[in-house]
């Protein structure tokens, strides 16, 4: 099964021009959250929708032909996205993630192919996590060298979030010599790719199961790592999940405002005509709002 063909991915030429840009695209995705014939349908327009406005490549370096955005600037995009579908907001968190992992340990035109592909709106996905095992870094899929000198990858992963609607599928594996990360292009010989994603409220990532059926590898889309990744590797990841939870929070608070507004019947002794003035409600709606506020606060002074 092939990706989406993406529509030719915009160039944002600022990091301001790149916010204002992912309001507009939160905008229409959040038209599309509210709309309920999208409810259980893969999020393809929403996903084409982050590649074609060049959310995606905001973070490739500039001296890759990016904007090379600061990582403050990436936050509040994912974090912008996240207010309309958090979902939607983990797609482009992943693919932020697994970007970073191009620019070192592959050869220059290997580099090079990838960053074109995402410079044109393509995007990443992970396959990381394993069912069973003594902890995630007891990995069942394999990376094993044959007689002949080819690379075989046998294995399974789930919670493989954006990949089944991604280019590229980035992936950790055992070997005799110890972990590896593979890059796989979605069309490649042996891989399957499972929309079988059911979440209680988080939908939209797409977070399936990914199979590996003895695939030959390139060597060259392969690397080897030395020792545990530095627990310091994750604060990237982390600090783009703290956008996705913030945004995710001020959506709700939106979405309960207006729903105050347009819907709610205030209490028959209240004394007043909407839902929207009685002072409880405006009380508890006030806490709430203090309290994201700190959070988005604490938020841009961490990605800062």
């Amino acid at each position: 099964m092939s990706a989406i063909e993406p529509s030719p991915a915009r160039r944002l030429t600022s990091e301001t021009e790149a916010i204002e840009v992912a309001r507009q695209v939160a905008a229409q995705i959040a038209e599309l959250a509210a709309d309920p014939r999208n409810n259980g349908q893969l999020p393809r327009r929403q996903a084409e929708l982050l590649s074609s406005s060049g959310l995606t490549a905001i973070a490739v370096p500039a001296q890759f032909g990016g904007l090379g955005a600061s990582v403050q600037t990436v936050v509040e995009t994912v974090r912008l996205v996240s207010t309309a579908d958090g979902g939607v907001g983990q797609l482009l968190q992943i693919h932020n993630v697994m970007l970073r992992g191009i620019f070192t340990g592959y050869p220059d035109d290997v580099r090079d192919r990838l960053i074109a592909d995402v410079l044109a709106g393509k995007r990443f996905g992970n396959a990381l996590a394993e069912v069973g095992g003594k902890n995630k870094f007891a990995l069942k899929t394999r990376v094993e060298r044959r007689a002949d000198g080819q690379w075989l990858l046998n294995g399974s992963k789930f919670y493989s979030t954006g990949s089944y609607l991604a280019e590229w599928i980035s992936l950790t594996a055992a070997s005799e010599d110890g972990g590896v990360g593979v890059l796989l292009h979605r069309d490649t010989p042996g891989l399957t790719l499972v929309d079988d994603w059911q979440a209680f409220g988080q939908q939209n990532s797409v977070s399936g199961t990914v199979n590996f059926d003895d695939i030959v590898l390139d060597e060259r889309y392969l690397t080897r790592r030395s020792g545990p990744m530095k627990r310091t590797g994750l604060t990237f990841p982390q600090i783009l999940h703290a956008a996705i939870d913030t945004g995710i929070a001020a959506g709700a608070l939106q979405a309960a405002v207006e729903y105050l507004r347009e819907h709610a019947r205030a209490w028959v002794e209240s004394g007043v005509e909407r839902a929207s003035d009685e002072p409880h409600v405006i009380r508890q709606i006030g806490e709430y709002a203090v309290a994201l506020r700190g959070a988005e606060s604490v938020l841009r002074e961490a990605a800062r």
